[in-house]
């Protein structure tokens, strides 16, 4: 934003006296300085931003000596976005992850080492259980796991880039990436801390290609209780637990994903029950590879699987609910229904 001759004059003169004001410009990060934070909030951060300060603290064994992670991204996340971040956010937005995971009686899995158990064998499709192995892969082996497409494969090189320059990060380095489909976060930065960057990206891939297949098949339908919004729900579910595993894939769908994303009961108790569809009781049949498509990713086969199945309504339960509908009515209503059937309420 210009400002007039008219404007420039008085503001010199303010600070050649050494006034301060409250509402100085914008600096070529777009910081607001003198702008205070909202310290009730737990505001969100680009994904993007968030997964390369957290491996580039990783590459750096000096950093690691001087700070820890927590303090690292915070101290980062202050100088990038000082009208957002403030000292204590994260200490906070722990507290609240650790408040929704506390009634489940599998929680001290999200808190344990890495994986140790290999349950993928020689030669099966590693549509089983792969998260079990990939802590133990190298970078340049877990990328192939992962089987990522040209444009994933830029995007990953993008954020490389970044993560092994020498170039200090800006908050135009991130207003300008737009990798397509990640989103901001908070809440999920609680696994990027407990888990490590190399999860995290795993978490922010599944997600955008949950969205990605979900508009190549259904287009703008993919919300509100219709077909697509289902398939979106139970093929992440898919992703994530082959990616990284079945209790992390209900703490970041059911508990986070929900505490995030608050919603009406109708769309809350679909989710709920089409999540469970993707990662249990379909699973297998989901992750079934066709031998005769063998060069195919084996992700997208999945997730035509997924898509068959949302196309047979046999497989589908209508239900006559809309966004008024009380939670009295659709709670009980959901549990009647085959968790072999997915819920949706609007065609």
């Amino acid at each position: 934003m210009k400002l007039s001759k008219l404007l420039i004059l008085p503001l010199l003169l303010l600070f050649l006296v050494g006034c301060r004001t409250q509402n100085t410009l914008p600096s070529r990060e777009g910081m607001r300085v003198g702008f205070t934070p909202d310290t009730t909030l737990l505001p969100s951060f680009p994904a993007e931003a968030l997964y390369v300060l957290g491996a580039r603290w990783e590459a750096d064994s000096m950093l690691q000596k001087e700070q820890n992670l927590a303090d690292f991204i915070e101290q980062e996340l202050i100088r990038l976005y000082p009208e957002k971040a403030y000292k204590g956010y994260i200490s906070k937005l722990c507290s609240v992850a650790d408040l929704l995971l506390v009634s489940s009686t599998q929680r001290p899995t999200l808190f344990a080492p890495k994986q140790q158990e290999i349950r993928l064998v020689s030669g099966q499709s590693p549509s089983h259980e792969l998260y079990a192995v990939l802590d133990s892969l190298s970078l340049e082996d877990e990328l192939l796991a992962l089987e990522l497409t040209p444009t994933e494969q830029q995007d990953w090189n993008k954020l490389q880039s970044l993560i092994h320059s020498n170039l200090p990060l800006t908050r135009e380095t991130f207003d300008t990436l737009n990798i397509e489909f990640f989103e901001e976060e908070n809440i999920l930065l609680s696994l990027l801390l407990w888990r490590g960057p190399r999860m995290f990206y795993r978490v922010l891939q599944s997600k955008a290609r949950a969205e990605k297949l979900a508009y190549y098949y259904y287009g703008e339908a993919t919300n509100n209780g219709r077909p697509g919004d289902a398939f979106k729900h139970i093929y992440v579910n898919v992703l994530l637990r082959t990616y990284v595993g079945e209790w992390l894939s209900h703490a970041i769908m059911d508990i986070f994903w929900e505490w995030k994303s608050p919603n009406a009961p109708c769309d809350h108790y679909m989710d709920l029950h089409n999540n469970v569809i993707g990662r249990q009781t379909r699973y297998e049949e989901f992750t079934t590879i066709d031998a005769q498509c063998s060069d195919t990713r084996h992700w997208l086969q999945w997730g035509e699987n997924v898509q068959r199945f949302i196309q047979d309504s046999v497989n589908g339960d209508l239900q006559g609910w809309d966004k008024e509908t009380p939670t009295f009515i659709v709670e009980p209503a959901a549990q009647k229904v085959s968790d072999m059937q997915y819920i949706y309420w609007d065609k």
